[in-house]
């Protein structure tokens, strides 16, 4: 199975870090959050990795040169959102793939197990103690029924930034982009998402249960970051 991740944004709430950086080439550790999603996916047996790439993109591009993995840019990533940034690459993604926001640090057996679940589309979803800025979901006996910024009544759960999509769901989700992608080319990726589950896509739920993952956000996520990954 693909890995794809998404890396065109400026990340503009971890300035000044990413004034003149992307967020992916931040360090956590002496290694760069994209040197360790690498490192991870590669652990959970993943080999085949994407990255797409936007602001500061010649740096990125020189990165993961070095490392051997594609790279895809995406002209319009200072005006587009991540559902269209991910259409940029849809040609790469026919089979399948692993999805992931460039700015998550996780145990790799998140994915080993999240290739193993059932169902077309899949989220890995941390239940409980949700934070402030979570991608929120109600989740009900294994099935996602909203994914939102907002705060939903109901909500018992939060998107992590990792998902797959068989390749029925891969093709589910473009005609979806293709539909909204017309209307709001800033679409983000969970409204994408939450308009397949009110289609009727049914949208399951990993519990990554105490497995460990940070989403860095802000500066104070990068401290976070490397205590609970010091090893």
């Amino acid at each position: 199975m693909k890995a794809i991740i998404l890396a065109a944004g400026k990340a503009t709430r971890l300035l000044p870090l990413t004034k003149n950086t992307p967020q992916c080439l931040l360090e956590v550790n002496k290694q760069t959050i994209l040197e360790y999603q690498i490192k991870l996916l590669r652990n959970a047996s993943i080999q085949d990795v994407s990255v797409i790439t936007g602001f500061c993109a010649n740096k990125v591009e020189k990165f993961c040169q070095k490392k051997k993995i594609k790279t895809i840019f995406n002209p319009f990533y200072n005006v587009s959102g991540m559902a269209l940034t991910l259409w940029i690459a849809k040609e790469e993604l026919k089979e399948g793939f692993i999805f992931l926001y460039s700015d998550v640090l996780f145990d790799s057996n998140i994915i080993s197990d999240l290739v193993k679940q059932k169902g077309d589309v899949c989220l890995a979803v941390k239940k409980n103690d949700l934070r402030e800025e979570a991608e929120k979901v109600i989740e009900k006996n294994g099935l996602v029924e909203r994914i939102t910024k907002e705060d939903i009544k109901g909500e018992n759960g939060e998107f992590i930034g990792i998902a797959k999509f068989s390749k029925e769901g891969m093709q589910k989700l473009m005609t979806m982009l293709d539909k909204i992608a017309k209307k709001d080319i800033k679409t983000s990726f969970i409204d994408v998402i939450d308009n397949l589950i009110m289609s009727g896509q049914k949208v399951t739920a990993h519990d990554i249960k105490n497995k460990r993952f940070v989403d860095i956000d802000f500066p104070d996520d990068i401290k976070k970051a490397r205590k609970t990954f010091k090893d």
